[in-house]
């Protein structure tokens, strides 16, 4: 498949595929730019991490491409639109529009595969779920959670892990989720082990 044109909305953690997640839209140039996506097929939405450091890319390059499913607009006037993951795409050839709007080449990349859950990792699962119990903004999202898919699980787990973005990045690249359910299961044992 060839490159596609997009949109990117750069945030500080990710959303990845059949994720959800509310952003707020500040700039007139955002604005116009999502109007246009409802709009059009041309160009995606893609939602990026933020990067700090001294590459020429303003994100990183693993990203996902989403849908608009719901929007609302706050008091203070700015509109908040809750997105949710598609399809990963990896970034190339990004330039700023003259209104500010990052845009950028992206390619789409293979989702991971579902994977029923194993005995294994029913805890990881679990801790999911408590987790959106404590944290209902979260759960929210999710009225239908896929509790039975390692791969929407460990998808989740991503998002919300305070893990250093390049990190985020390394695991995401991997071709199905193995590596991320093993690693959340270690930080959940572990975590268990020192209380």
């Amino acid at each position: 498949m060839n490159r596609v044109d997009a949109v990117l909305l750069p945030i500080d953690t990710p959303v990845l595929p059949k994720g959800r997640k509310a952003l707020k839209i500040v700039t007139p140039g955002q604005l116009r730019r999502l109007a246009e996506c409802l709009q059009h097929p041309q160009p995606w939405l893609v939602v990026c991490m933020n990067r700090d450091d001294d590459n020429p890319l303003p994100c990183y390059p693993l990203a996902t491409r989403v849908a608009i499913t719901d929007f609302y607009s706050l008091d203070d006037g700015t509109l908040t639109v809750v997105v949710e993951g598609q399809q990963k795409v990896r970034i190339s050839d990004v330039w700023a529009e003259a209104d500010g709007v990052w845009m950028g080449k992206v390619l789409p990349v293979p989702n991971w595969p579902q994977r029923p859950l194993e005995q294994t990792y029913e805890m990881v699962g679990t801790a999911l779920e408590r987790l959106y119990e404590q944290e209902p903004k979260l759960g929210d999202l999710y009225p239908n959670p896929d509790l039975q898919d390692a791969s929407w699980i460990s998808q989740r787990w991503l998002e919300v892990l305070p893990l250093m973005e390049k990190d985020k990045q390394m695991l995401m690249a991997q071709p199905d989720c193995r590596k991320t359910m093993r690693y959340v299961l270690q930080l959940i044992m572990s975590k268990q082990e020192a209380e």
